[in-house]
């Protein structure tokens, strides 16, 4: 049975049991009324009244009209329910129709379907939830084509050298030296970089990233990372500060250490000749807090929620030659979501920008605790 039809007939009842009781009880107080009456009739000057049985047939047929005006009551009432609670079920369920409406169209292909209403009460809420359902999951839907774009790009580039220079040589155009074979062992170096860090980010969407958590100094993790980019930065002329408090906390050492690779990267390709990066490492009211700062310009405030994004860079000219794969901040908000920690950035408003990592030092892992390996 239609919802329509229900509510219409749950007005009808309602109406039809108010009517229905308000006329049996009137009716009962009357006939109450006139039997006292009849069984005590008043006396006139010591004799009881001379027309008691007029009375009583009068008494009578006031009942039956009573009677039948209760049921004349109860069938006007029956009636109005019906009407105006066809039209209160109408208006009660218009946010339900169009929303079964939006929801149907929706499920035909139609994305673009949504739920107009107007109003504060719970169904047109349901509307508006809906909407923000659809609008988000066309978001998610546009970032897995942008995400199918890009990858493609990615691939499509070295794919395109390797079957260059591979044709050129099955030709007899291109000499097989050393040289050629050191670009093409490079261009696979970047088709496997790419295929890693796209599984990885797919084995963090699926919440299968398995850590092998251990507890771990960061500090000594900070300072070997500086040392293994130190010859780099001193080739582009930049300094680098380590100021890692010792800090010890529970965590995959080698998906900590990518981590502070991956910023470290990201802060060398936008510091200037001349610019400075620090690493910090402290505990702050309970959490491991990890910061790499450099100077330089700093990131339009658009941009800031968008750079953990997959292959967003700040500069789309830049190309993977300078700019990256695209991937490296987001492995890095990846592993630290799955480490149970926070990742953000800021800009310093002397320049330059700071990204920050908070991580827990306790965690309910199957080792000692940091007490007892610390004495």
């Amino acid at each position: 049975m239609k919802l329509t039809l229900r509510l219409v007939l749950a007005f009808a009842l309602v109406a039809l049991f108010a009517a229905g009781l308000s006329g049996w009880l009137a009716y009962q107080e009357a006939s109450d009324h006139f039997r006292q009456v009849l069984e005590n009739p008043p006396f006139i000057n010591g004799s009881a009244p001379t027309r008691g049985i007029q009375r009583g047939a009068r008494q009578a047929q006031v009942l039956t009209e009573l009677q039948r005006s209760s049921l004349r009551a109860s069938l006007l009432a029956l009636s109005a329910a019906m009407v105006i609670g066809g039209y209160l079920a109408y208006q009660l369920l218009r946010p339900i129709r169009a929303l079964t409406d939006a929801t149907r169209l929706y499920g035909q292909g139609k994305r673009d379907a949504r739920v107009s209403l107007l109003g504060n009460d719970e169904l047109t809420e349901m509307g508006r939830t809906f909407n923000q359902v659809a609008d988000q999951l066309a978001v998610e839907q546009e970032r897995q084509k942008q995400l199918v774009a890009d990858i493609a790009h990615e691939l499509r580039t070295p794919l395109t050298v390797l079957q260059g220079e591979l044709e050129s040589m099955q030709d007899g155009l291109l000499e097989g030296t050393p040289e050629t074979y050191g670009r093409l062992v490079d261009e696979v170096g970047l088709l496997t970089r790419l295929v890693q860090d796209l599984r990885l980010l797919s084995l963090a969407d699926s919440g299968g990233l398995e850590l092998h958590r251990d507890w771990i100094d960061v500090a000594n993790l900070a300072e070997e990372a500086l040392a293994a980019f130190r010859p780099k930065a001193e080739r582009l002329g930049v300094g680098l500060i380590n100021q890692a408090q010792s800090l010890t906390l529970g965590a995959d050492q080698d998906r900590l250490m990518q981590v502070l690779y991956n910023l470290l990267e990201n802060a060398l390709r936008h510091t200037p000749t001349g610019g400075q990066i620090t690493l910090r490492v402290r505990e702050e009211s309970g959490w491991g807090v990890l910061e790499v700062r450099n100077t330089g310009l700093s990131i339009p405030a658009n941009d800031l929620n968008r750079i953990f994004d997959r292959f967003y860079r700040l500069d789309q000219a830049r190309g993977r030659e300078t700019g990256g794969s695209g991937l490296g901040l987001a492995i890095v908000r990846a592993i630290v979501q799955a480490h149970g920690g926070t990742v953000g950035a800021k800009n310093d408003p002397q320049g330059g920008v700071c990204f920050w990592i908070h991580l827990p030092i306790q965690t309910a892992i199957d080792f000692p605790r940091r007490d007892s390996l610390l004495g």
